[in-house]
């Protein structure tokens, strides 16, 4: 049985869960601070469309500079060790962080949407600390590493919007605020950048250079044009990308508007979900993957995902509408899964991290397309967007369902 270095794969596993942990922390809290008149990040009398324009500003920004901070950060990291920008980014997310909360408490918009902006540049944390686990392992323990890995990303999807909802609810304890969480994840980023700086070394001697490219990605993105399956795939991947983006913002606001729903109870709405992300990547996949080929799997998933957000807006129960958010979260985390499968089995092996940067590049699109669209619920509300989002998540089952045929046919011309 292999055993965990602590010393070397602490730091590694603790930006994994930090990186996971504020993404799930932030949505619901974003919903909440831009749905209380009383915050004071914004006018309690400003116009619906300008606190529309806003909050989807706010879910934007970090998907935007993702766009460009993950393969910038990645290039770094190949050229002046993962060491040195793990570090640049676990203490960028600390003092994004940190800005959150300032934002949230003085408050202050600007800083509210700085800090959101510079942890989207830092989000290469993650990738960076997956890089480092895989540079440290060897054949014998790669795959216990891995799971490992994949444990903390679950732990930190589960944790972070239970967190943030908990830990800013003046309910249950009168010291909690909206910027509550955000000092409480900046504090413990700080505590990785210095565990990082202590315990971590570099397993191979970096070049000491590295060219920066800030225009790579959307060069990548032109050169997924031009390959006929990946750019089926990225369409496909986008229209799902949106469509479980409008579900996360858009069933928060619904939850807060109809049910009032605090922040502590959009957290652990959103914490439930983490733990069906966790069933579906744990399990759900692993078992259909002994009967299915991975386009049908895909395929079942956007399809389940699609038919619960369109569930959503008909019939908004709020009994039904944890149910569905499980079933939603769960085949979401499924398409997801093997849609980078699905990338990955579309190019050679030498084009692999050319591929799966084409997907990471069209989520980023579609995240910042989605914060566009919350412009749209004062023409169609809480439930018209969710509709949308539903019919972009089945849009993308019948293009999965082309290019599934398209396969059989070119495996049936090659044989």
């Amino acid at each position: 049985m292999s055993k965990l270095n602590l010393k070397l794969l602490g730091p590694c596993l603790v930006a994994i869960a930090l990186d996971a942990m504020g993404f799930g922390l932030v949505y619901p809290m974003m919903s909440a601070i831009f749905g209380d008149p009383h915050s004071g990040v914004i006018s309690g009398h400003i116009d619906a469309h300008w606190r529309n324009f806003y909050l989807g500003l706010g879910y934007g920004i970090y998907p935007f500079f993702m766009f460009f901070g993950s393969s910038l950060m990645g290039e770094l990291s190949d050229g002046f060790g993962r060491r040195k920008i793990m570090l640049l980014c676990v203490l960028g997310l600390s003092v994004s962080y940190f800005l959150m909360a300032l934002g949230a408490l003085l408050p202050s918009l600007a800083l509210l949407l700085i800090g959101r902006g510079l942890s989207g540049l830092m989000a290469g944390c993650q990738g960076i600390a997956q890089a480092a686990i895989a540079d440290m392992s060897t054949p014998e323990n790669k795959a216990y590493n891995m799971s490992i890995m994949s444990m903390a990303f679950s732990a930190g999807v589960i944790i972070g919007p239970v967190l943030g909802g908990v830990a800013s609810d003046r309910t249950i304890l009168a010291g909690f605020n909206y910027g509550t969480p955000f000092l409480i994840v900046g504090a413990l980023a700080l505590l990785c950048g210095i565990w990082t700086w202590k315990s971590y070394r570099d397993v191979t001697l970096p070049p000491g250079q590295a060219k920066v490219d800030l225009m790579l990605p959307v060069r990548i993105v032109c050169e997924a044009a031009l390959h006929k399956e990946v750019a089926f795939l990225s369409v496909v991947f986008f229209l799902m990308q949106v469509g479980y983006g409008l579900y996360l913002q858009t069933i928060m606001l619904l939850l807060q508007s109809v049910y009032h729903y605090t922040s502590a109870g959009l957290g652990l709405f959103s914490g439930v979900i983490g733990i069906f992300f966790v069933v579906g990547l744990m399990v759900i996949v692993r078992l259909m993957l002994r009967v299915w080929r991975v386009v049908d799997i895909a395929k079942a998933g956007l399809l389940v995902a699609g038919i619960g957000q369109v569930l959503s807006a008909l019939f908004p129960q709020e009994t039904l509408l944890w149910v569905l958010g499980a079933l939603i979260g769960c085949f979401d985390m499924v398409a997801y899964t093997t849609m980078y499968t699905a990338f990955s089995d579309a190019v050679a092996p030498e084009r692999q991290g050319w591929a799966l940067g084409v997907a990471g590049s069209v989520m980023a699109i579609a995240w910042v397309v989605t914060g566009l669209l919350t412009n749209l619920l004062p023409l169609v509300g809480e439930r018209g967007l969710l509709l949308i989002g539903g019919s972009s998540f089945l849009c993308s089952f019948l293009l999965m369902q082309a290019y599934g045929r398209y396969r059989q046919m070119a495996a049936a011309q090659a044989a």
